[in-house]
């Protein structure tokens, strides 16, 4: 005799159960949509709001295996379509391959090869003619998919989307009805054409409601930047690039953002370090609190403005000296900096204390520090190799729509997820902590755990990357992290994150009075007399 049936709605909600689901990963709520009737409606849409093909990933290892992937994705793709699952879909990720048939050389000694070729054409054009039905789409990603009239035609009919990824994308289609977004990303797209289409202008993207925009690459960053100007983007936020190729083009663009407020810049080409200005007006993007940028940038862009986070972009080593003048560059800034990463320096323990008195409400610091590079092995290189002579495979791969999923390998419908409790590590805190040999990071960790460089009082985050991360030198045993992590817990009660170099995966995070490696199990146990 079976039990009555448990009557969820009466202990919870839906909206309440929704909320718990959403934390759920995709195993867990495949098990879930199981249980009855209620939890499969709320389940069915958070498995479906999100769909991804990475054709890359689909056709690696035994090429049978990835005719057989590649065909259940087709048969998916040309399936979610007919069904009402197609409006549950909210994002969409998909990774086509250009290289693909390019490689066809490597795979002559398979008879049947061209299978593969058509199955991974098929899924492509399956993706490519169903996406104009996914009208409640938000999100998309797409990479290396070329963006031709049709395509473009099909983006804009999905009215509802907010949020377009293009990378590698060979656009053709550089006209007409743009795509009216709140986040637009576009990388490596235009290839090695920069010098054809320097002056030609790329028209993709309406300003009007645009507040994220990314630009990585060469080829259509000039193109992107030259269709903008002239026009006011009255709600972009968010602005990250590359590199700046014309610093002249890059600084009316800036004119044109006056809500700005954070700012990410990889590098500055030749050519935009011919024209680059040592300070650029306070009313240019007054806004402006977060910048990621090379030094020069940061310091032409933060004086006068209320900028609290500033990430300084690897460029050459940083003497003291050269800290210390770019602490005083930073913090001219109108409003206490609250968050600081520094490239490769070599600090010194006056320039270490110099820049905590300057920027007293810090919360984050990150600094690479700069250690002699130990010796790196060589390896050996036999020149005398036999050429590759594969056997012939006259495999022939059975594809059957109707038993796509009939098969499936172990991996891909098993729900297990193990869990296994962690082992706590208890640390008994030493008066005066001892170090290593002494090199820079472990000299640096013995001046601030010895009271020599005071940091500022409500550090939360505390980050020593080493730029020679193939030395030996800079290792640090887990007792030494131990002691590290126990002394500034007592001296810094509010630091959570901690990292220590490269070697021995020394990054440290807190939960109340643990502290744990990550990808390590076990966590330290300080005690609550040790840090009160």
């Amino acid at each position: 005799m079976s039990s009555a049936p448990i009557p969820y709605l009466a202990l919870l909600p839906s909206e309440i159960w929704l909320m718990c689901w959403t934390l759920c990963s995709a195993r867990q709520l495949r098990r879930l949509s199981l249980v009855c009737h209620l939890f499969r409606s709320l389940c069915l849409p958070l498995l479906f709001q999100t769909q991804s093909v990475d054709t890359i990933a689909l056709a690696r290892g035994d090429w049978i295996a990835g005719v057989h992937r590649l065909h259940r994705a087709a048969v998916r793709l040309e399936g979610i379509v007919d069904g009402p699952r197609v409006r549950m879909v909210r994002s969409w990720t998909f990774v086509a391959n250009v290289n693909l048939l390019s490689m066809s050389e490597f795979f002559s000694h398979i008879t049947n090869i061209g299978i593969f070729y058509a199955m991974y054409e098929r899924v492509v054009a399956a993706f490519s003619s169903t996406l104009g039905q996914y009208q409640h789409l938000r999100s998309l990603n797409i990479q290396e998919l070329p963006i031709d009239r049709p395509f473009r035609d099909t983006l804009i009919s999905l009215s509802m989307l907010e949020d377009v990824t293009l990378g590698n994308c060979d656009i053709s289609a550089r006209d007409g009805i743009l795509l009216n977004l709140k986040s637009f990303a576009m990388s490596s797209t235009g290839g090695q054409r920069i010098k054809e289409l320097s002056e030609e202008l790329l028209e993709l993207v309406s300003p009007g409601r645009l507040q994220t925009l990314k630009i990585d690459g060469w080829g259509d960053t000039i193109p992107l930047m030259t269709g903008f100007i002239g026009q006011g983007f009255s709600h972009l936020t968010q602005l990250s690039l590359d590199t700046i190729f014309d610093f002249d083009l890059f600084l009316r663009f800036l004119t044109q953002c006056p809500r700005l407020q954070g700012l990410s810049v990889g590098n500055l080409s030749c050519d935009g370090l011919a024209s680059f200005p040592s300070h650029v007006h306070p009313e240019t993007i007054p806004l402006l609190w977060s910048i990621d940028a090379p030094l020069d940038l940061v310091r032409a862009l933060t004086p006068s403005r209320p900028v609290r986070d500033v990430i300084v972009r690897l460029g050459h080593l940083l003497s003291a000296e050269e800290l210390t003048l770019a602490a005083l560059d930073i913090s001219n800034v109108s409003v206490p900096v609250r968050s600081l990463t520094l490239p490769s320096t070599y600090p010194t323990l006056d320039s270490l204390n110099t820049m905590s008195s300057l920027f007293p409400e810090l919360t984050s610091l990150s600094m690479e520090i700069h250690c002699k590079p130990g010796r790196t092995l060589r390896r050996r290189h036999n020149c005398m190799r036999e050429p590759w002579a594969p056997e012939v495979d006259i495999r022939l791969p059975d594809v059957c729509d109707e038993g796509a999923f009939d098969s499936l390998p172990p991996e891909e419908v098993s729900d297990g997820e193990e869990e296994q409790p962690s082992p706590a590590i208890h640390v008994t805190l030493e008066t005066h902590p001892k170090m290593p040999d002494s090199v820079r990071l472990h000299e640096i960790l013995s001046w601030i755990c010895n009271g020599l460089v005071s940091l500022p009082a409500e550090i939360e985050v505390l980050r020593f990357p080493v730029r020679s991360y193939l030395s030996g030198s800079t290792v640090l045993s887990e007792g030494h992290q131990h002691q590290i992590v126990a002394a500034l817990s007592r001296m810094y009660p509010s630091l959570r994150e901690l990292e220590l170099g490269y070697h021995n995966n020394p990054h440290w995070e807190r939960n109340g009075a643990l502290w744990k490696r990550k990808g390590v199990s076990s966590y330290i146990q300080i005690h609550s007399s040790l840090v009160d």
